[in-house]
């Protein structure tokens, strides 16, 4: 029997590596860093404007990042297309009139000129790019125009900072340090019980006037108190410096075994991927924007999206609904909506994997429903993910911690082989593929751990609980990041947040009462978070296998870079229009709602004398067992029909959203590939990419429409 690669299918993995699909000049030059800069602080300070100022759709929300997508539609579509078509000097002389000549017309119109605007940015970056390439063009007799490799950098530098922009990390952060004085009444008791767990290191904001300029805005007697800021930015910085690296260290570490050897489909870069393999630099235009069968697809949320937005302008126009509201079994209701986008998304999933997801949602509500019947519910009280039912949270998590540890299992051998060349003891294990040496991506991980580890307990954590705390946050991120890589679900949340687990599970006379506290301020990064930094840098590498591997190392830089700018581009713009607006005219789930559940939960247990909470550790077991017997019936049994992944998650309220869409793509595809064969689903791809493409498009056209006229809370699609 002949075991070797065929040569055909080896000539192509050797173009593939070699260089992006044969072109071995490839290279990564100093002008695509300087527009993933500039584009990465359009996103920065574009998302919070967008959704704080303008009230529209949501774009950095959840894992669908719809501002980078949209954000890079616009450069590999007109921008790119303008550097590659502006090649002469006569050309650039043209680019640059017809931008200078927007770029007037625009200012003209503008009284007083907002160097907080997002738009101003946007056009003096274009304006800035067109007066660049015409002197290149002149002098090098070269366009600024961008290949592959630097597109695959631009883009993960874009979801990189669609993690930190607005629910991530921004828009979670100042609010939390801040509304403590400022919400805190003697009718809440915030200042009787919780002031005193504030102690000696200042990692709160006190102005010492209640924060009132922060949330109220500035006037005309004072002035914004830096030095108020100052001590808590500098607590803070450490800490989340920690957490980032080691989100980014461990996606390096599982980088290899979940894209080379377990073979994830990472159906989120699927647009991404599209558009980098039909780049084409003797085309003006990109293949992918050229496709007809994609513009089908982008027509359709397109139109729906834009009478919705023209029914805010004027009601005379028809609204159209995607969502309805059903009796299911018993007291439970069923949600019935459509999002385009994740209609898209979920074609590219494995059927099992989308059977697995809609299944074990509507086994939820018959697991809701039994465990109402029989008055078997939880006295306690948890924020998020299965909020409504504690012991289904604890069952959630279990799974998921325990699909986790089966995956530590699986790649095994991959990971003692990642350790062992950390440490230096198998030099035969190659890791040039990879944005940064096995060696620093395992003692970022643990610097990381410790690091954050050794914060809490500097903040009055016990040492062992602040350990516990971040692995068990870090195996959850871990689980959540495989769900996304895996079952692409846009919008997923964990079942159970880390600090519930512990506050409420191990009970607050073994964790301590300064534990609890430093749990509830651990709300800004580990609680409501609908889309991480270690997922999207997941997705983000999976696109580095289109590089060639002498520029993969460039790409630790960039990610460390759109790390900087994501988060202090978004603090920068969220602060500004705090003072200058007031942050109670924001936002305000992010200025006041999620706070005050921070406290409130602080509140709850600070001074409270509760053990362990066995029948939740009971459900977390059964979890965890049920999820085993399921990941070995899959495995043992060829006949089996559903993929477990869908059943950590089955019970969170974010699945309501989402259950359909996926249901619909999963029973369009079992079609099409039925009726059509493979062939037609291959060419049908096109079609349910252009559903993304057009839903982000919308979402992005209509914003710019708004912001130009003034119109507020014009949201089109909420995922």
């Amino acid at each position: 029997m002949n075991r070797s690669v065929p040569d055909k299918y080896s000539s192509y993995m050797d173009r593939r590596i070699d260089g992006l699909w044969g072109d071995k000049k490839v290279i990564l030059r100093a002008r695509s860093f300087y527009i993933g800069i500039a584009l990465s602080f359009f996103l920065a300070i574009g998302a919070p404007y967008a959704n704080m100022l303008i009230r529209g759709s949501y774009m950095a929300r959840d894992f669908t990042t719809p501002g980078a997508i949209a954000i890079f539609l616009l450069l590999v579509g007109p921008i790119n297309g303008l550097l590659k078509w502006a090649v002469t000097p006569f050309r650039s002389l043209i680019a640059f009139f017809v931008v200078s000549c927007v770029f007037a017309n625009w200012s003209l119109g503008i009284v007083n000129w907002d160097v907080y605007n997002p738009g101003f940015f946007f056009i003096l970056f274009l304006v800035l790019l067109v007066i660049t390439n015409l002197f290149s063009t002149i002098l090098v007799k070269r366009s600024l125009a961008l290949n592959r490799a630097e597109l695959i950098m631009i883009y993960i530098m874009l979801l990189i900072v669609s993690a930190l922009c607005t629910m991530g990390f921004s828009e979670q952060f100042l609010p939390m340090i801040t509304a403590l004085f400022y919400f805190a009444t003697p009718e809440n008791k915030w200042q009787e019980q919780l002031f005193p767990f504030l102690g000696d290191h200042n990692i709160m904001v006190n102005d010492g006037n209640r924060n009132s300029s922060f949330y109220e805005g500035l006037n005309n007697s004072n002035s914004i108190p830096w030095e108020s800021w100052v001590a808590p930015f500098g607590w803070w910085s450490i800490f989340f410096l920690a957490l980032y690296l080691c989100m980014v260290s461990i996606s390096v570490i599982l980088r290899r075994q979940w894209t080379e050897r377990e073979r994830l489909s990472y159906p989120l870069t699927q647009v991404a991927i599209d558009i980098i393999r039909e780049e084409d630099s003797k085309s003006t235009w990109n293949g992918f924007i050229k496709n007809k069968l994609m513009w089908y697809g982008a027509s359709l949320p397109i139109i729906f999206g834009s009478l919705n937005a023209f029914h805010r302008y004027d009601p005379s126009f028809p609204l159209l609904k995607l969502l309805w509201f059903f009796p299911f079994v018993g007291q439970q209701i069923i949600q019935i909506s459509i999002s385009f986008a994740m209609i898209g998304f979920s074609y590219f999933i494995h059927t099992n994997i989308a059977a697995g997801i809609w299944i074990f949602h509507l086994l939820s509500k018959f697991q809701k429903e039994f465990l109402f019947l029989i008055g078997m519910k939880s006295e306690q009280t948890i924020s998020y993910g299965v909020s409504q039912m504690p012991l289904m949270a604890y069952q959630g998590v279990g799974a998921l911690i325990m699909m986790v540890i089966i995956g530590f299992w699986i790649g095994r051998n991959h990971f003692l082989d990642v350790f062992k060349k950390a440490i230096g003891i198998a030099p035969n294990v190659d890791d040039s593929d990879e944005i940064i040496s096995y060696r620093a991506a395992v003692f970022g991980c643990i610097g990381g751990i410790l690091t954050m580890s050794s914060w809490l307990w500097i903040m009055g954590t016990k040492l062992w609980v602040a350990l516990l705390f971040v692995l068990t946050a870090i195996l959850i991120f871990i689980g959540i990041t495989r769900i996304v890589s895996e079952a692409g679900l846009a919008a997923v949340r964990t079942p159970m947040i880390a600090p519930d687990l512990l506050t409420l599970g191990l009970g607050t006379t073994l964790v301590g009462s300064g534990s609890v506290w430093n749990f509830s301020l651990a709300y800004i990064w580990a609680a409501d978070v609908r889309v991480f930094v270690m997922a999207n840098c997941s997705n983000g590498l999976k696109l580095i296998e289109e590089m060639p591997l002498n520029l993969r190392r460039k790409i630790f830089g960039a990610v460390m870079l759109s790390l900087f700018i994501g988060a202090m581009g978004s603090i920068w713009m969220i602060f500004n229009m705090a003072y200058q607006h007031g942050g109670i005219n924001l936002n305000s789930w992010f200025f006041k709602s999620a706070p005050a559940v921070a406290y409130n939960f602080a509140q709850r247990h600070v001074d409270s004398t509760v053990g362990i909470y066995w029948p939740g550790w009971g459900f977390f077991a059964g979890g965890g067992v049920t999820m085993f017997l399921l990941t070995v019936a899959r495995q043992r049994f060829l006949w089996w029909p559903i993929h477990p992944i869908g059943f950590p998650i089955g019970g969170n309220y974010l699945m309501e959203k989402v259950w359909f869409s996926v249901f619909l793509a999963w029973f369009l595809k079992i079609i099409l590939m039925r009726y059509g064969g493979a062939n037609f689903f291959k060419k049908s791809q096109k079609f349910f990419l252009g559903l993304i493409a057009g839903q982000f498009m919308c979402s992005g056209f209509w914003l710019a429409i708004d912001f130009l006229n003034g119109k507020i809370g014009n949201a089109i699609f909420d995922l």
